[in-house]
């Protein structure tokens, strides 16, 4: 009878272990499946990305008539978020204010729906499944500058407070959003969802820019123009290349154009850096002459006296060089917030900073037709040429600074010894 009884338990044992081992091997494949259909989504989240950005920018202009299209394009402002009229950009007031980052509890909550399973549950933010599953070449949570508080109401003085924030914090919200809009359109692609398909961008519904209720790491886009002495002007664009950066991949965007982030882990480099021309600048030397990107890991700072920032400033001191800022404006599809300048060099200034351009950068590749002495001379800022971009392939802040300096054409492109006069 023992024996049996033992016989019996030992049978049980194996059943429970086969059981287990099939449960196991059960949630494993429903794992892999979801890992899987993750990879899936941001891939067609990539390659539908002008479309999705069209749908949102609708269901955000419908919801808030406020918010308009910039020029036709899917960019999206609203008076509150420009001056009435171009302004130089070293007229706009950054200020620093140590606040903590709010926390939405119900958009966190939210934003979780759209993150795949992993062995112990879900993954806890879109950044980490991002990094496991679909990680691009860089892809780094450094610190960057959170939007406080932005006034653009006194005309020529606009003012924009600044606390501090990490990268990742918008991976997690912005890629979240998007990716929740591609699968809910997926199966119907002609249509817009309704909104409860769309939990977290229905929290935003509202008000999208929302900087009390959510963490907004905003960029500078900055259109580069280049003007000859008959006084026509050429710009430059960058193809961000699939597998290269966080978001964006695959489509034209402006150049130079990166995140309101310290270029060093030095305590001072977050007063010093807090500065928009700065980040421009850096963005440049990334960006059209191939330097390394400014980190500082080990507490260097960046020394703004030596070339080529030295030749930036110095063109900047004599009016060869222009910066105009527009305002900031909304990318519908990720939310994402950036404020919007305008560089225009004169040629001979553009030559001879940019006598080394590379043709491919950490990003992507440099578009800026014909060389001439190794130095890029530009796209022909007009109407044919801007209308002759592939519109499927340009992100908004492109689509938008385009529009927007052929809108002011004549005051962007305007001699400078006339100004100065």
């Amino acid at each position: 009878m023992d024996a049996e009884l033992s016989l019996g338990l030992l049978g049980a044992l194996i059943a429970i272990g086969g059981l287990y081992y099939a449960w196991r091997a059960l949630d494993q494949g429903v794992v892999e499946e979801s890992r899987a259909s993750f990879v899936k989504e941001r891939t067609d989240l990539r390659q539908r990305f002008v479309h999705l950005c069209e749908t949102a920018a609708d269901m955000h202009v419908l919801a808030r008539p406020s918010l308009e299209r910039i020029g036709g394009t899917s960019l999206l402002w609203e008076a509150a978020m420009r001056p009435p009229a171009p302004v130089p950009l070293s007229a706009v007031t950054v200020e620093w204010q140590g606040m903590a980052p709010p926390v939405n509890l119900p958009l966190l909550h939210a934003a979780r729906r759209c993150l795949p399973r992993e062995s112990k549950g879900r993954y806890e933010r879109y950044s980490a499944a991002m990094g496991a599953l679909a990680r691009p070449t860089l892809f780094e949570d450094r610190p960057s500058f959170r939007l406080v508080r932005a006034d653009w109401s006194q005309p020529g003085e606009p003012r924009l407070v600044f606390g501090i924030g990490q990268y990742f914090d918008l991976i997690d919200q912005n890629e979240a959003v998007a990716h929740e809009l591609a699968v809910a359109t997926r199966r119907v692609p002609e249509e817009r969802p309704p909104w409860r398909a769309v939990p977290m961008r229905r929290l935003l519904a509202d008000d999208p820019l929302s900087l009390e209720e959510r963490v907004v790491l905003p960029s500078v886009a900055t259109l580069t123009l280049r003007r000859t002495p008959d006084g026509q002007g050429t710009f430059f664009l960058l193809y961000r290349e699939a597998g290269q950066v966080a978001t964006g991949e695959g489509i034209y965007g402006p150049i130079p154009a990166g995140m309101v982030q310290p270029a060093s882990l030095s305590p001072l480099a977050y007063r010093q850096d807090l500065d928009l021309w700065r980040i421009v600048m850096r963005e440049y030397n990334e960006e059209l002459l191939g330097a390394p990107e400014a980190k500082g890991d080990l507490g260097s700072e960046v020394d703004y006296g030596r070339p080529p920032y030295s030749l930036l400033n110095a063109a900047l001191a004599d009016g060869s060089l222009r910066v105009w800022c527009l305002g900031m404006a909304l990318e519908p599809l990720n939310l994402a917030v950036c404020v919007l300048t305008v560089a225009v060099f004169e040629a001979a200034t553009f030559d001879t900073v940019f006598a080394e351009a590379v043709e491919r950068n950490e990003e992507g590749i440099v578009v800026g037709g014909p060389r001439s002495n190794g130095t890029v001379t530009g796209l022909p800022l007009d109407d044919a040429s801007v209308n002759d971009l592939p519109s499927d392939r340009m992100s908004p802040p492109a689509a938008g600074l385009l529009q927007l300096a052929l809108q002011h054409r004549d005051v962007l492109l305007s001699d400078p010894d006339q100004i100065q006069a």
